[in-house]
C-alpha cells in the first residue's frame, strides 16, 4: 500500500527547491533573452500571482475529489511547467510558464498539508513541522542551483527536477482519496492576518539579507549567500520544533515567545561583528519554523478542511506580507540599522496580534 506520509514530505522538498532554483539562473536567462535586468523581478512575481490565485480553489477541490489527488495534480504542472521552461524560445513564454508553475505550486501546498493532517491527527504539529522541515531542506538546495546550472546550463537545470516532480505528482493522484468537508473557518483568517507580518519579515531577511551582507560587510556574494542560507538550514529541524507544540501544554510560549526571539536576533544583525551574524540568522530562522508551526497546526485543528485553514493563512502572508520587502530594500539603501529595526518591529507586531487571536478563539 502507498505510504503517503514519507511522500508528500518528498514532494514537498522538490516543490520547494522549484520554488527557489530560478533566482540563480535568472541573471543568464536575462542575457540569453537580451532582457532588461530591471524585469527580473516579473518571474518571482509570475509565480507569486499564479500560487495565491490557486490557493482557496485547491482547498475546495481537494475537500471534493481528494486532497491526495488535487496535490498530486499540482506537482504534475508544477514540474511540466519547469520542464517547458527550460524549452521557453523568448522571455515572454519562460514568464508564461512560470505562472502555471505557480498555479501548480497553488494547488498542492494547502492539499499536501491536509494529507500530512489526516494522517497524523493526535500529532498535527509533528506533521506539518517534518512539512516545513522538508521546505527548508528544499529551498536549501535551491540557494545552491546555480552550481548546477553552471555545469549542465540553465535549461537542463530546470528540466531534471520538473519530471521528477511529474513522477511524483503521478504517484501522489494514484492515492486513496483524502478529503474533508468543503467549508472554510474564517477563524483561520485572523491567523493570517496575525501572522504576515512575522511572515512578512522572514520573507524580506532571506531575500536580502546577503545584499545586506554584501553592502556593508564587504564579503562577496558568494560568501554573503552561505551565511544567510543559515535560516534555511534551522528549519530542518522543523519536525522537532512540531513536536514542542504537541507536548505543550500553553501553546501561548510558542506564539509570544518565538516571535520575540527573532524580534531581539532581527535587532541584534547590524550591531555584531560578521562571525556573529549565521547564529543570528540561524536563530530568527528556527523561531519562525517554531512560530508558523504553531500557527498552521492551530489553524488546521480548529477547521473541519485544513486545506482552507492553510490557504487562508498562505493567502494573507503572500497578499500582505510580500511588500516588507521593499520597505527593506528602501530603509537598506539609507543604512545598515534602518531594515533590522523593521523587521524587529514586525516581529514584535505579529507577537501582539497572535496573542490576541490565541484569546479570541481561547486556544491555550
Amino acid at each position: 500500500m502507498l505510504n503517503l506520509f514519507p511522500l508528500v514530505l518528498l514532494a514537498r522538498g522538490v516543490y520547494a527547491l522549484m520554488w527557489f532554483y530560478v533566482a540563480p539562473v535568472i541573471p543568464v536567462m536575462l542575457r540569453e533573452f537580451d532582457v532588461d535586468p530591471a524585469a527580473a523581478g516579473l518571474l518571482p512575481a509570475a509565480f507569486i500571482v499564479g500560487a495565491a490565485a490557486a490557493q482557496l480553489p485547491a482547498s475546495y477541490l481537494g475537500a471534493r475529489y481528494g486532497h491526495d489527488k488535487v496535490a498530486g495534480t499540482g506537482m504534475v504542472i508544477f514540474g511540466a511547467s519547469s520542464a517547458l521552461m527550460s524549452l521557453a524560445p523568448s522571455w515572454g513564454w519562460a514568464l508564461g510558464f512560470r505562472t502555471l508553475g505557480g498555479v501548480g505550486a497553488g494547488l498542492f501546498f494547502s492539499t499536501a498539508g491536509a494529507v500530512l493532517v489526516a494522517l497524523r491527527p493526535n500529532a498535527v504539529g509533528s506533521a506539518l513541522g517534518w512539512y516545513n522541515a522538508s521546505f527548508n531542506i528544499g529551498g536549501f538546495v535551491g540557494y545552491y542551483w546555480g552550481y548546477v546550472a553552471s555545469v549542465a546550463g540553465w535549461r537542463l537545470a530546470l528540466a531534471a527536477p520538473g519530471v521528477l516532480a511529474v513522477a511524483l505528482g503521478a504517484t501522489l493522484f494514484v492515492g486513496r482519496g483524502v478529503r474533508s468537508r468543503a467549508t472554510i473557518n474564517w477563524e483561520a483568517a485572523l491567523f493570517g492576518l496575525a501572522s504576515f507580518p512575522f511572515w512578512g519579515a522572514v520573507y524580506a531577511a532571506n531575500s536580502l539579507t546577503a545584499t545586506w551582507i554584501n553592502l556593508y560587510r564587504h564579503v562577496g556574494e558568494d560568501v554573503a549567500g552561505a551565511l544567510s542560507s543559515a535560516a534555511m538550514v534551522s528549519g530542518f529541524f522543523g519536525g522537532l520544533v512540531g513536536r514542542l507544540y504537541d507536548r505543550a501544554r500553553n501553546k501561548l510560549y510558542i506564539f509570544l515567545g518565538a516571535p520575540l526571539v527573532a524580534a531581539l536576533a532581527y535587532a541584534a544583525v547590524p550591531h555584531v561583528p560578521l562571525g556573529a551574524v549565521p547564529p543570528l540568522v540561524f536563530l530568527y530562522g528556527a523561531s519562525f519554523s517554531a512560530y508558523i508551526t504553531a500557527v498552521y497546526a492551530t489553524a488546521s485543528k480548529i477547521s473541519e478542511n485544513p486545506a482552507a485553514a492553510l490557504a487562508v493563512i498562505n493567502v494573507s502572508n503572500m497578499a500582505l506580507g510580500l511588500h516588507f520587502s521593499y520597505v527593506f530594500s528602501w530603509l537598506m539603501a539609507a543604512g545598515p540599522v534602518g531594515p533590522w529595526f523593521l523587521l524587529s518591529s514586525l516581529a514584535l507586531s505579529s507577537a501582539a496580534s497572535t496573542y490576541i487571536v490565541v484569546n479570541r478563539i481561547k486556544i491555550y
